[in-house]
């Protein structure tokens, strides 16, 4: 069977993507194409470039030498020019660009040992435009640049933003690719996770889904959290449109519940507990049930919220 990795976006938490593309190697499930979303398009592409257990070891490095200041630099006068209306955006993307161009394994989007896929967001259109050649940098920087953050990115005649707002979870590209078998590895998942932990002294706090039935207390946080929560209900339809068109599986992930996504003082954590999660999971996977309607883990919910459909699996 063709069989696709679909990594969907997550800021910082991307962390957990290195976790879960470890146990499915050391388990055999290696990818034939990747499609990746903002922080999952740079995991697919060094997945691309190297689709081994060297390459996730590495992978696993990248993530856990990463710091803020690499990609989200404090920059007093942009945020004061981003509040005050008077740019678009708050950070400069130049920090993500240099550490792309010192890390990545390749310089076009071709020439990676496997197919990938870079998702983005036309900002004028609200398309997805997906990147499969020519240069890597732009699209990939592109795919990341989260809109009110960083600046849109021209490429070609396109102004450009973070992939999530028209395809966080890209299964659909996926399946038109020709994959018949589709793991997901998101940036956050249901799986409880150890979060502030001090094992010497034997305290520390469980994240576990759902969050606390509270607002965000700022305009932004308001904002960022209705964006999120369009793009976890379009994952879901895409979940469910695509069960029974592909053998479809959510690869269990650790919750982020209560956790920064622009701290990466978890990465370290979230990966292990995402390695440790997926290796126990895989033995026993089972598929996304078609025709069912399913929470953001893959998970079967309320069937009244079911969308039928009853094409063949290819």
């Amino acid at each position: 069977m063709r069989t696709a990795w679909v990594l969907p976006g997550g800021s910082t938490f991307g962390a957990i993507q290195a976790g879960l593309a470890t146990a499915l190697i050391e388990h055999g499930v290696t990818p034939d194409i990747v499609v990746g979303t903002s922080a999952g398009s740079l995991n697919a592409a060094w997945i691309a470039g190297d689709p081994t257990v060297r390459g996730v070891e590495k992978l696993r490095e990248l993530w856990k030498s990463m710091r803020r200041a690499d990609v989200f630099p404090i920059q007093p006068m942009r945020i004061l020019a981003g509040k005050l209306g008077l740019s678009n955006h708050v950070m400069g993307n130049h920090g993500l660009a240099r550490w792309l161009h010192e890390t990545l394994p390749f310089r076009r989007l071709d020439q990676a040992e496997i197919p990938l896929t870079v998702t983005a967001t036309d900002l004028v259109s609200g398309e997805a435009v997906y990147f499969e050649e020519g240069p890597a940098l732009p699209p990939l920087v592109a795919s990341c640049s989260i809109p009110g953050m960083f600046p849109p990115v021209k490429v070609g005649e396109r102004w450009l933003v973070d992939g999530g707002p028209a395809a966080f979870m890209p299964i659909s590209r996926a399946v038109e690719q020709g994959a018949q078998r589709v793991f997901v590895l998101p940036c956050g998942g249901t799986e409880p996770f150890e979060r502030n932990a001090d094992r010497r002294r034997g305290v520390g706090s469980i994240a576990t889904w759902p969050p606390p039935k509270t607002p965000p207390r700022s305009v932004g946080g308001v904002n960022g959290a209705a964006l999120g929560a369009a793009m976890v209900s379009a994952a879901r339809l895409d979940m469910q449109l695509n069960a029974s068109r592909c053998e479809l599986y959510v690869v269990p992930a650790p919750s982020v519940v209560g956790l920064s996504p622009y701290s990466f003082a978890h990465s370290g954590a979230l990966i292990d507990t995402a390695w440790r999660s997926a290796g126990s999971w895989l033995p026993s996977a089972t598929p996304v049930p078609p025709g069912r309607a399913v929470d953001i883990a893959g998970k079967p919910v309320d069937d009244r919220l079911a969308i039928r459909d009853s094409a063949p699996v290819s």
